[in-house]
């Protein structure tokens, strides 16, 4: 059993790698199976065996980011921006070429938005705590700015600047957003 696992798990990863390497050279509804098993030199029966299409390949892909996502969102202590931050530099450092081809300078990317909506109420109820002046609508409004505009400062600057300086920003925006409503 421990056997079939082990290679179950070696067929599929072959076949994300395959995949991930053509999802850099076009877009998902032009990625044929037959090319993914090609390239994975595997056959198409064995592709089959593991997924109904690419695009399927693809969301199992997305879901293994959100997973490790919410995995480092589980350190998290006193949830807050800068915290988020962290969870998504862990998980870029986790899956590289996945985040380098789904997320990195792809600011609509699917598994940011799902990433964006997991944290979402957990910091909304933090804010509730610390802002009680902020009425919901504007907790809500909060949450939409500086969740967006941050992540696509991470995602864009992923390459551009160290972690620490995209900390130090974020940190200064927030606590002075945050300020507006205390």
């Amino acid at each position: 059993m421990e056997k079939m696992d082990a290679r179950k798990r070696y067929t599929q990863m072959v076949l994300k790698q395959s995949f991930l390497t053509l999802l850099k050279e076009k877009p998902v509804n032009k990625i044929t199976v037959k090319e993914v098993c090609a390239l994975a030199q595997l056959n198409r029966a064995t592709f089959y065996a593991h997924y109904s299409d690419c695009f399927a390949l693809m969301e199992s892909i997305e879901n293994e980011l959100i997973g490790a996502f919410e995995k480092s969102l589980r350190y998290v202590n006193s949830f807050d921006v800068t915290a988020l931050i962290e969870a998504i530099y862990d998980m870029v450092d986790q899956n590289r070429e996945a985040c380098q081809v789904l997320i990195l300078g792809n600011t609509s990317s699917t598994v940011l938005m799902r990433m964006i909506a997991l944290a979402k109420a957990d910091s909304i109820a933090y804010w509730r705590r610390v802002l009680p002046k902020a009425d919901e609508a504007e907790l809500e409004m909060l949450y939409t700015h500086l969740s967006n505009g941050l992540m696509h400062v991470v995602v864009e600057g992923y390459e551009k600047y160290s972690k620490d300086e995209t900390i130090r920003f974020v940190s200064r925006v927030v606590k002075a957003s945050l300020s507006l409503f205390r």
